[in-house]
């Protein structure tokens, strides 16, 4: 259904206007190019509180439980939908300031809630690109944060609500979200869901502002969060500089055995700027960044699946979670039986040369994972499908060339593993 656009010149208006005139689930057409070419950019003003609970922070830039998605056929370089700068009041400010890490709640505020619980309609977005200005910014924040104020406030990007159905393609995901923190209540991603079933394919998530909002393209949020998913499948897909974390998975709420797949994957640039922005803190980090792997499962007893990916590690530091893969479990839920399926894929190192080429995988040694064997936890084959054997680093990180050397270590037949 096309945007109704008589009436008002408030897009958030147009929408709501737009799905209350058809009565049911509805995709909206959006417009690309105009008439001289230049894309088209929908603004969203406001962080509108939703629900009963009054929580000035359970808020969303759009919201309506019969918005099914949007699609525009002149694809997303045509097409923006953009969160302007200065949209949040004061309440959300202070609301924010008193959040602590250890309550461990995530902030609910974001650009964009989509719903989809039926399966006959599930959330459709194809052909747009998301993207946020900064916020107001944080000037305060609890101490056990550990971050640096000020700095702009943190949401959500892109939220498919809990039991979602999607198919997401075609679209382009730029810092979207604003990520503090790589843990709550401020970890954020561009697109983050819970307990659902995802199809998101040919999808560009870049953690940085877009050059048209800041040429310096600081960065701003982390790439892609799932929680609780029965499937989540991404495809053919770039996913690069995130600010603080990486693609997240957490399972730690609920038994779902998910089934987590890549496939065509490329990954770059992941968490290994040290959340640093050179017009903030005089360029040193605003903290709550983590050393992380590439991909983190927390509390998975699923099915991963990666297939014929690229992934670079970008990071410098010796600390072995800088890995391709990390399995850890948090809060009280400690599950058995998860499995890894790697087959194919290339494995870049660009800080340690002796490691390119090594699948490498970063284990928490209190997880299954760990102590039911990575022999049986984790199957990592050639393109081919010839298995590689896992060598198990128990010497400090990196390993040197003479160590993988005299121990017969190739990426021709192996791949590494490291208790943490």
């Amino acid at each position: 259904m096309p945007l109704n656009t008589s009436g008002t010149t408030d897009f958030y208006q147009q929408v709501i206007n737009t799905v209350a005139a058809q009565g049911k689930r509805t995709v909206i057409q959006l417009t690309g190019y105009d008439a001289f070419g230049q894309p088209s950019v929908y603004h969203l003003n406001q962080f509108r509180l939703i629900g009963s609970s009054g929580d000035p922070t359970y808020a969303f830039g759009l919201w309506h439980s019969n918005l099914q998605g949007f699609l525009c056929t002149d694809g997303p370089l045509a097409c923006k939908i953009q969160m302007d700068a200065n949209s949040m009041t004061t309440a959300q400010l202070n609301a924010m300031a008193s959040m602590t890490a250890a309550s461990f709640a995530p902030l609910q505020m974001g650009m964009m809630r989509l719903d989809g619980s039926n399966p006959s309609s599930p959330i459709l977005i194809a052909g747009v690109t998301f993207q946020a200005e900064d916020q107001q910014m944080l000037t305060a924040t609890a101490s056990d944060t550990g971050i640096v104020v000020p700095q702009p406030a943190p949401h959500q990007g892109i939220v498919l609500y809990y039991g979602a159905y999607s198919d997401i393609g075609y679209c382009r995901f730029l810092a979207a979200g604003r990520a503090c923190m790589s843990a709550p209540p401020f970890e954020m991603a561009n697109l983050s869901s819970a307990r659902g079933y995802h199809n998101i394919h040919n999808v560009e998530s870049d953690g940085r502002l877009p050059a048209d909002l800041n040429p310096a393209r600081p960065r701003r949020s982390d790439v892609i969060m799932g929680n609780n998913e029965l499937t989540h499948s991404l495809t053919d897909s770039w996913l690069h500089h995130s600010n603080v974390s990486h693609y997240a998975v957490n399972d730690q709420n609920s038994s779902t055995s998910g089934v987590y797949s890549l496939t065509r994957v490329k990954f770059e640039h992941i968490t290994d700027n040290q959340n640093t922005d050179p017009a903030l803190n005089n360029g040193q980090s605003l903290g709550g960044w983590s050393n992380g792997s590439i991909l983190g499962y927390e509390s998975v007893n699923g099915t991963v699946n990666i297939t014929d990916c690229n992934f670079a590690i970008d990071n410098t530091s010796t600390n072995p979670s800088c890995a391709d893969i990390k399995f850890t479990w948090v809060g009280s839920r400690n599950p058995q039986g998860g499995r890894l399926h790697v087959k194919g894929g290339v494995w870049h190192h660009h800080t340690f040369p002796q490691l390119e080429g090594f699948f490498i995988a970063a284990i928490l040694q209190s997880t299954y994972w760990w102590t039911d064997g990575p022999a049986t936890t984790l199957d990592v084959r050639r393109s081919d499908n010839t298995p590689l054997t896992g060598y198990n680093v128990t010497t400090s990180w990196p390993p040197s060339a003479a160590q993988l050397s005299a121990a017969g270590v190739s990426p021709s037949t192996h791949y590494l593993y490291k208790g943490v």
